[in-house]
């Protein structure tokens, strides 16, 4: 008779094929040249969990290969933010640059601050040299997604004011990037207020969570749009005055940028 498996290693192996589905499906839509750093992220998403899905998550191969893989998957993930927002600001080089360097200067402040407070209120509740390694790693983790989020969320609050009329592709991926950089950060909290700073309940909780928003953003995500012929479109008084703001807001990004 087989062994059952592990409840953990079930949702790692389905979160493998949400996130393989996923790259597969932006390849189909001819996406992966407008996105290829969000593909990058879901390929070493499915290639991430398919590996330690198959490991002893007690052994200690399994917990340096989380360190690298959690440092790895916060690079990727700054690198697919960082291309939301390009194709975001496309027209707008000066915002452009500008919104890269806020979500620099908010991941840099955000893990400063964590780290700070951290080696002042932290008083090693669980015990061992690995475990404080493994705390400190959780909270430069949870620093940077959640800076990556907060940027996320930021740049919705600035699309809401300026009629950009952006690809439903773009904001989809927005949408999902902030939700699941939140989630991981909300996740990373939780596991470092328990003794052993992980939590089964709660780390196989948002790995279903994800594993939902992999197939929601992949059911949402649609074929790249056909460039539409030129056509008359006349705008209100009100938009042609914030895309006038937007143009002098970029101006003053780009000549300060050049400095």
């Amino acid at each position: 008779m087989f062994a059952p498996m592990d409840a953990h290693v079930v949702t790692d192996l389905i979160q493998t094929a949400a996130a393989a589905a996923a790259s597969v499906r932006l390849i189909k839509l001819n996406l992966a040249k407008q996105f290829p750093a969000l593909l990058t992220f879901l390929v070493f998403l499915a290639l991430m969990n398919f590996g330690l899905g198959l490991m002893n998550d007690g052994s200690f191969v399994y917990f340096w290969t989380y360190f690298a893989v959690e440092t790895l998957k916060c690079v990727f993930g700054v690198l697919a933010v960082r291309e939301l927002f390009a194709l975001t600001f496309r027209d707008y080089p000066g915002l452009q640059s500008a919104s890269r360097w806020v979500m620099y200067g908010g991941i840099a402040l955000s893990l400063a601050i964590s780290l700070f407070v951290t080696g002042f209120v932290w008083q090693g509740t669980a015990t061992g040299r690995e475990h404080s390694h493994l705390f400190y790693v959780e909270v430069s983790v949870r620093a940077v997604m959640f800076a990556l989020a907060t940027a996320i969320i930021l740049n919705f609050v600035f699309l809401s004011r300026y009629p950009l009329h952006l690809e439903k592709n773009t904001l989809v991926c927005s949408a999902f990037f902030g939700i699941v950089f939140l989630s991981q950060a909300c996740c990373l909290f939780l596991d470092s207020l328990a003794p052993q700073l992980y939590d089964r309940y709660i780390d196989s909780t948002e790995e279903i969570f994800l594993i939902a928003c992999l197939a929601g953003w992949t059911w949402m995500l649609g074929p790249k749009a056909a460039p539409k012929p030129a056509t008359m479109r006349y705008s209100t008084p009100q938009e042609d005055h914030l895309l006038d703001q937007l143009t002098l807001l970029n101006q003053m990004m780009t000549r300060s940028v050049r400095r």
